[in-house]
């Protein structure tokens, strides 16, 4: 197997496995958002440090920005937890150092579909004055 290979799917697997032990509120943290997602995983060549990108489903207000912040903390405190987690559950000799990083796709992704529906509606709207 080439080691490329292997790092994908060592990233995959860790992507998966930090999505899961999230959504199960396996982090027992308040200041950790309802609504997070790990986007990707990327390992460096030797396997020693993931950067995983993460996101939060928000509305862009001020305690949306609060929340941020501290799912950013709870997430950095609680990387030795996660990593040993990761260790055990995928069998690895040596986990990689977890680096946590904000996206805000998913917020940006909510926000495109809104901007997509307003769209359709008033094309909808001009489709039926004209019919008139």
């Amino acid at each position: 197997m080439k080691s490329y290979e292997r790092r994908e799917k060592v990233a995959k697997a860790i992507q998966r496995e930090l999505g899961a032990i999230i959504s199960s509120g396996g982090i027992k943290d308040d200041r950790m958002d309802k609504f997070v997602s790990i986007v990707d995983v990327d390992l460096n060549s030797s396997l020693s440090s993931a950067k995983v990108i993460y996101s939060i489903l928000n509305k862009g207000d001020a305690d949306d920005l609060l929340a941020g912040a501290g799912t950013q903390a709870a997430l950095t405190e609680n990387a030795g937890q996660l990593r040993g987690v990761i260790a055990r559950k995928l069998n690895l000799k040596y986990a990689p150092k977890l680096i946590f990083v904000a996206s805000d796709s998913l917020s940006k992704s909510v926000d495109m579909v809104h901007l997509i529906d307003q769209t359709i509606e008033k094309d909808e709207e001009n489709q039926s004055q004209r019919d008139v």
